[in-house]
């Protein structure tokens, strides 16, 4: 691989202890009668200065609902996929810098409700670098159901319903910015390119991958990706190789554009397509 860059009885004890699990789960059904807007707010606070962002709550359901706003942690994947956590847990967590006014409030048929988000940066080191946290929009109203097990075990289950509002906070003397590729495999019809976030901003990228016939020159770009990666976390973006490509031999130009006028990140493999059924 080359890498450049380039111009721009414990089963029963468990089962008991799911009986105890509050249980956050987002159907569909409301999933499409409550509604948040924006999905995510992004703030630029000095060290100890303060910022405010509006989030829409829309209630399109045909009953009244109380909501409430709490905080907490995210995390993401290699494949991107958000980990919450509990407030405070993460080192870089700002969600002890949030309030929402109002905190708590009910919603009839049809409504909506601004909440207004305030982000109260401390004066001190612990404010000198990218941070961030979610928002929980919750229905305060819990559900009881009960599910029975293949075993027969009842379990009461408590569901409530969450919508997440990420929020990201970058004061502004942090500004530098850089993505880099880590690795570049090829395995089967799937391409992996690997990607390290190495600067202190939130990197909003898109990649794409640029496959090259060795033989006849032809050249195709697969879909690109468009995302965002935390300080100091890395990416798997996958690309999928059509079943179309004749076999032979390929070079492939996986590139991280994250944003920098002056140059991207890229990586170059040589595979080899089989005839089909080889």
């Amino acid at each position: 691989m080359k890498i450049e860059r380039k111009s721009k009885n414990s089963k029963l004890i468990i089962k008991l202890a799911m009986a105890c699990l509050l249980m956050f789960v987002v159907f569909e059904g409301y999933g499409q009668k409550i509604s948040t807007s924006p999905t995510r707010l992004n703030f630029k606070v000095s060290p100890g200065g303060s910022g405010r962002g509006r989030i829409t709550v829309s209630n399109n359901s045909e009953e009244t609902q109380t909501f409430q706003v709490d905080f907490g942690d995210f995390d993401a994947t290699r494949a991107g996929k958000s980990q919450f956590l509990q407030k405070g847990e993460l080192p870089r967590s700002c969600a002890e810098w949030l309030s929402a006014d109002p905190a708590f409030f009910e919603l009839a048929p049809g409504e909506q409700q601004e909440v207004m988000l305030a982000l109260d940066v401390p004066q001190d080191s612990t404010a000198l670098m990218a941070r961030w946290a979610v928002a929980y929009i919750r229905i305060a109203n819990e559900r009881q159901a009960q599910q029975k097990d293949s075993d027969g075990l009842i379990v009461n289950l408590n569901q409530s319903y969450r919508f997440g509002v990420y929020v990201f906070q970058t004061p502004p003397s942090v500004t530098f910015s850089k993505g880099e590729v880590i690795d570049f495999t090829h395995k089967g019809e799937e391409l992996v390119l690997r990607l390290k976030n190495t600067g202190e901003t939130f990197l909003k990228c898109n990649s794409y991958a640029e496959v090259t016939n060795l033989g006849n020159g032809e050249t195709r770009r697969l879909e690109s990706k468009n995302f965002t990666v935390l300080p100091a976390s890395n990416r798997d973006v996958h690309f999928q190789i059509p079943k179309d490509f004749p076999p032979g031999r390929y070079s492939v130009l996986g590139v991280l554009d994250y944003g920098n006028r002056d140059e991207v990140a890229a990586a170059e493999i040589e595979i080899t397509i089989p005839e089909k059924g080889n």
